[in-house]
């Protein structure tokens, strides 16, 4: 199964649902991941797809900053699980 960027926005959006309250997120929301809505997202991931997602370098995390960026980071690590960013 393929991840696509509307399962990425689902899956973003769940994550930060404790955050943002009822606030929408799109694809290019500005949101900020802390290292509990990185676990969310991991455990969501895994439930969802099967996918098994390592916390990235420092560096990484912070360029993490909307589910479009998300989306891309996780393609270009796994383009076999991942399809193409738009």
């Amino acid at each position: 199964m393929t991840i696509t960027r509307d399962d990425m926005t689902a899956v973003i959006a769940e994550c930060m649902a404790l955050q943002t309250g009822d606030a929408s997120i799109g694809y290019d929301t500005p949101i900020a991941i802390d290292s509990f809505s990185f676990v969310w997202l991991q455990h969501q991931l895994e439930v969802r797809f099967g996918y098994d997602l390592q916390p990235p370098e420092g560096e990484v995390m912070q360029t993490l900053d909307s589910a479009r960026a998300m989306h891309r980071y996780l393609a270009g690590i796994s383009p076999d699980r991942f399809a193409p960013v738009d």
